[in-house]
């Protein structure tokens, strides 16, 4: 097992997990590798998934589910993080104590990447209904891509499982953004001039990382170059998505439902 301890990246959905991803990669650390989102005990496969990964009483229970509820064995976790010491370990995570905790006592080194809630909501909108191996594709896939970003705004019923309100979804990967030792990275940062934002801020965010994570490769030897797309998840990379639907009133109620949330999440002028 390697002495470098485990990266813990999370996001709410479509906030760039995979910017981040391209970051570390490019300092010589692999992955992502497994993931702790909802779709450990749901989707393909869900029974076996949660015969192996629920827990074994109270005291072993952590949510991690951000869309709809998710129970997640904390040894499970554990486990997971110890296996994966040296390399990256993804997440979609609903914050909580509990698990900043078990991540904490694994070793791992925490990173949450941020983006406007606004373009976060419409990306997802797009992202879900094209991948098929997501487990609320099914649900998605017949609508209209102004009726997914409704569904996600108003939450409801599934297949699987009732999925919360995009406000809800917000809140829950919250205490992320607040969390002691969490370094804090923004989509934005990440983009770069490839992606039409600043050269300036892709290094200060780059190095932030680095100097976070403390990897081998120094940091005048990473390809910043690199970062910006090549991901099977990566999805038009760019700000301001949420202005480009087509239906004006879906636009409106987006910027008066999601504007009071804005400065929690760094984004009062954007």
């Amino acid at each position: 097992m390697s002495d470098q301890p485990c990266i813990f990246v999370t996001g709410i959905w479509k906030s760039g997990n995979h910017l981040a991803y391209s970051a570390l990669n490019a300092m010589g650390i692999e992955g992502p590798f497994n993931g702790i989102a909802a779709h450990l005990v749901n989707g393909r496969h869900r029974w076996a998934k949660r015969l192996i990964r629920s827990p074994r009483g109270s005291g072993d229970a952590v949510q991690v589910g951000l869309e709809t509820n998710a129970a997640v064995s904390r040894r499970y976790i554990a486990k997971q993080a110890q296996r994966l010491a040296g390399k990256i370990m993804g997440g979609h995570a609903a914050h909580s104590p509990e698990l900043a905790q078990t991540l904490r006592e694994a070793g791992a080194r925490m990173i949450c990447i941020r983006r406007d809630p606004r373009d976060i909501l419409v990306s997802f909108a797009d992202w879900i209904g094209g991948r098929a191996d997501f487990y609320l594709h099914p649900d998605f896939k017949p609508l209209s891509r102004e009726d997914r970003v409704r569904v996600l705004l108003d939450g409801g019923p599934t297949r699987i499982a009732p999925i919360f309100p995009f406000l809800d979804i917000l809140d829950r990967g919250l205490g992320w953004t607040r969390e002691p030792g969490v370094l804090q990275v923004t989509f934005e940062d990440l983009l770069g001039p490839a992606g039409g934002q600043s050269a300036e801020a892709q290094r200060a965010a780059v190095a932030a990382i680095h100097a976070h994570i403390e990897p081998e490769t120094p940091l005048d030897a990473v390809d910043i170059g690199s970062i910006y797309g090549g991901s099977l998840t990566f999805n038009k990379g760019r700000s301001q998505r949420w202005r480009e639907l087509d239906d004006a009133a879906l636009v409106a109620r987006i910027e008066r439902e999601l504007e009071p949330v804005l400065p929690q999440w760094g984004y009062a002028d954007a």
